[in-house]
This record gives C-alpha cells, sequence and structure tokens, in this order.
C-alpha cells in the first residue's frame, strides 16, 4: 500500500493497487513491482481538518486495518500510527499493495489508539471527574489526552463508491479525515472520513508531491541511485530514486559534493519526494540537514523570553529518547544560536528569521539538541541551532490584497491568545495549489488550508505558502 499524507491537517496515503488471483503485498522498501497482466493500480489519499474551540496541536492515531468491500481485500502490510495535524496542505506514503481488478462497494478502515495533544482556549475548564481525569484541562492550558473512540472502523459507501477497477489502470483514491466532524462534545472521537477518486496522474506521470519528508538515511545504493530513508512518524522506510532531475543542497557544507555521492547512511536528510503512476518513489530535492545525530522539528506554542520557548514536537529524526510526537518541550537558546530557514529557494527576500526576536507562536521550528533531556513540566532541552520550517493551519480568507497575496482570519485559537487576528499569505511561482486554480479564484469566505514558512513582520504575520489547498 501507498500513502501520501496532506493534511494535517491532511493526511494524504497512496495505495498502489494491482490484480491478480488474489491480494499480495509488496514490502515497501523495496521497487514497486511491474503491474502484472489483469490488474489496476490506484493509490489512496486520507486529508483532516482541526476542530473548533480547541486548537489541536498533535493527533496521531494507529490505522490497524484498511481493506476493500465486499471481499475485505486488505490493502494494509501492517499497522502505522501517523500524526494527522502536520498533514494539512501536505501527504504521507504508506505503502505499495496490490489487489484483484473487479467492482468495489465501499472500504473499511480499522484505527485505534489515539492521541491528541491541545491548547483549551474555550474560555474555562475542560473535562474533570472523568471526561480527561480528575484534574481536567484549565483554561489556556496545553493538554493531553487519549480519547475514546466512539467507533473503531469507518465505513466509506459513498462516492466514490462504486468503483470498477479495470485491469492494467491507474487510479489515486482520496479520503479526507474530518478532524472537525469527528470531535464530540466531550473530546471523543467518532471517526469521519469522505473520499474522491483521481484517475490521471496529476501532471506527466506524478500522482502526488510528498513535501518536508524529514528522516534518517538506512541504505544508498549507488548502482541503481537510490537510498532508503527511515522516519519516526509510524510511516514504513521508502525507498526513493534520485535522478539527473534531483536537487541536492547542503552536501557541500560537510565537504561533500552536492550530487548523489554526497550521501551516507546515518545522515539526516529534507526530501521532497513525487509519487509517480507504477508506485515509485522519485526525489525532486534532497537537502542535508545537519551532521547533529538527532532533530526535533515542533510546532511554538509559547515564546517565554528571549532565550526560552516551549513547542509541541511534531517529528524526530530519528527517536528522542523520553520524548515522543505530541509531546510539550521546554528549549533553552544557548548564546550564539544560529537561526536560519529551511526552503532558501523560496521567495523569502525581505523575510528575517535570525534571532530569538524573530521567533513566534505557530512557528514550526527545527532544533539541534545539545544536552541531555532535564525531567520537569515541561522537560527542557538546550539548542545552539533553530531552522524555520513550514507551518500548516487552516482558515479562511478575508480579503485580497493583490493578486499574489490575500489574509485569512477565523485561525486557530492559538492565535488569538497572543493578539493576532489576521495573517498575510503571499504567493509566487512556486506555489503550488489544489482544488482551486489560484489566488484569484479564491473568494472572502472560503476555507484554505496554507502551508509555508511564517515570519513575524509589520503589521501582520507573513506565510510565504508554497501550497495552498481550497476545503
Amino acid at each position: 500500500m501507498k500513502a501520501n499524507g496532506a493534511v494535517m491537517l491532511f493526511i494524504l496515503v497512496a495505495i498502489m493497487t494491482a490484480c491478480g488471483g488474489g491480494s499480495s503485498i509488496t514490502n515497501p522498501t523495496n521497487p514497486p513491482l511491474p503491474m502484472p497482466q489483469g490488474s489496476a493500480l490506484g493509490s489512496l489519499t486520507l486529508h483532516d481538518m482541526p476542530p473548533v474551540g480547541v486548537t489541536v496541536l498533535s493527533f496521531h492515531a494507529t490505522i490497524t486495518g484498511m481493506s476493500l468491500q465486499p471481499g475485505g481485500v486488505s490493502i494494509l502490510d501492517s499497522p502505522m500510527t501517523l500524526e494527522m495535524t502536520q498533514l494539512q496542505g501536505t501527504s504521507a506514503y504508506m505503502g505499495t499493495v496490490s489487489v484483484p481488478a473487479g467492482a468495489y462497494n465501499g472500504m473499511t478502515i480499522t484505527l485505534s489508539n489515539p492521541v491528541m495533544t491541545f491548547l483549551n482556549n474555550t474560555g474555562g475548564m475542560m473535562g474533570g471527574g472523568g471526561m480527561m481525569g480528575e484534574a481536567g484541562c484549565a483554561k489556556d492550558q496545553i493538554c493531553q489526552i487519549n480519547p475514546t473512540m466512539m467507533a473503531l472502523s469507518i465505513s466509506i459507501t459513498g462516492p466514490p463508491f462504486p468503483i470498477n477497477l479495470q485491469a492494467n489502470t491507474s487510479f489515486n483514491l482520496q479520503m479526507d479525515f474530518d478532524l472537525m466532524d469527528s470531535m464530540q462534545s466531550n473530546m471523543s472521537v467518532n471517526p469521519m472520513m469522505s473520499s474522491m477518486m483521481q484517475e490521471s496522474p496529476l501532471g506527466s506521470d506524478v500522482f502526488d508531491d510528498m513535501d518536508d519528508m524529514i528522516g534518517q538515511v538506512s541504505a544508498v545504493n549507488s548502482g541503481s541511485n537510490q537510498l532508503t530513508m527511515s522516519f519516526v512518524q509510524g510511516m514504513p522506510s521508502m525507498t526513493i530514486t534520485a535522478d539527473a532531475n534531483t536537487s541536492f543542497e547542503g552536501f557541500d557544507g560537510i565537504g561533500k559534493p552536492n550530487s548523489f555521492a554526497g550521501l551516507a547512511q546515518g545522515q539526516i536528510v529534507l526530501a521532497r519526494v513525487q509519487l509517480l503512476a507504477g508506485g515509485s518513489l522519485h526525489a525532486k530535492k534532497i537537502r542535508f540537514e545537519t551532521s547533529n545525530p538527532q532533530v526535533l522539528d515542533g510546532m511554538i506554542v509559547a515564546v517565554n523570553n528571549s532565550t526560552q520557548f516551549d513547542m509541541v514536537i511534531t517529528n524526530e529524526a530519528p527517536a528522542f529518547a523520553s520524548m515522543n510526537v505530541g509531546s510539550l518541550l521546554r528549549v533553552n537558546v544557548q548564546a550564539g544560536s544560529v537561526f536560519d530557514m529551511d526552503d532558501v529557494d523560496m521567495p523569502v527576500s525581505g523575510m528575517r528569521f535570525t534571532s530569538p526576536s524573530d521567533l513566534m507562536v505557530c512557528q514550526v521550528v527545527q532544533i539541534e539538541p545539545t544536552s541531555e533531556l532535564v525531567n520537569g513540566t515541561p522537560p527542557e532541552l538546550n539548542t545552539n541551532h533553530v531552522r524555520l520550517m513550514k507551518t500548516w493551519m487552516t482558515a479562511k480568507v478575508a480579503s485580497k490584497i493583490d493578486p499574489n497575496t490575500f489574509s485569512v482570519n477565523s485561525l486557530p485559537g492559538m492565535f488569538g491568545n497572543v493578539g493576532i487576528a489576521t495573517i498575510k499569505i503571499s504567493g509566487s511561482a512556486q506555489t503550488s495549489f489544489e482544488n482551486v486554480s489560484g489566488i484569484s479564484a479564491l473568494n472572502a469566505g472560503d476555507t484554505v488550508s496554507v502551508r509555508g514558512p511564517m515570519f513575524l513582520t509589520t503589521g501582520m504575520p507573513t506565510l510565504i505558502a508554497s501550497k495552498i489547498q481550497k476545503r
């Protein structure tokens, strides 16, 4: 099975289906098998939207099963735990599977072990006496719970089902996990999903793009120009092919060439990956991240002073002892720390991220730990490197500013806590669009998910959009 996760909150799950006389699952670390005669090839995507009343900072759950009906044809090799909030405007890979061609009238997905980290911006105490333990969650506090699952499985029988998978064809079945509709008033989860079907690639033979895939290189095969990356977020290892169209960055900083020859086992890299028709993965860009053996990504939830901020962890590479995705962490910025930006190829001229004064709530940053974890509430780490990554959010279009710029309001509650009511979204030739042709086609009141680096600028913060998706 294959996955491309957006979301987050958009989770894009891409599933490669091919048919023989039964269902057979391909090891996702190996290149995809050729599509056999009498087979259908497809992909699946899963998306998500945040709830109202609380600011969800992290939501992850284990997908324990996925099957096409009738017949319960499995399209999941093994259970996978995915963090969903960061999939707004991007995708998460899940593997490759083959299934028989034929008619299907629905899909069943089973989930377990949900964990949610959220800010209580409802204006009062939440829970207590059973909902979230005796203590509950106080106003303006960040809390973590294991919400009750009201249903352990989801059945999708509406559009695009029923479908008839033809032999020797490709398709992309996209699912939206709607966290807003899934959350109940008592903070339990009644999972809701919808779906649509894409029967042709987005362009050439590309079915989907996966941005900001941060992981550790676990293998390099120079003979086939392939590298294998491993992840903490519950996704399987990915075997990715590079070619003359792949750009390499940052390897010259460690005395290696900016080419495939610069790759080595154990490196932490950021990859932009394309899911191609046929199930193979192509590297559009590979950037060397650090020589440090550990990096942590997180969304800033408080800037305490010029040398300290708090963040909720959204990714680890590799796993960090005692800290999990969704955990709250306090970061102490050491004197002389380096501040830089992840995407130097985006149009960020005039934007600043050079010192602690450029930090703001809801930015996503990457740190390199320089100390052992100090236990506390919350636990603390020191760092000497803070890198600005892409922020994600879902909001409403407030107004058009010019042909390439608009503002959004109805922001996640955390912005309101620090007095931010609107954010400027800046598009460019590098911005990709989904479900809308461009900024000119957006109207006030439209709901959009946006992704890109966010800067503390005069008047209102500015997000330089790498992707804009109309919801």
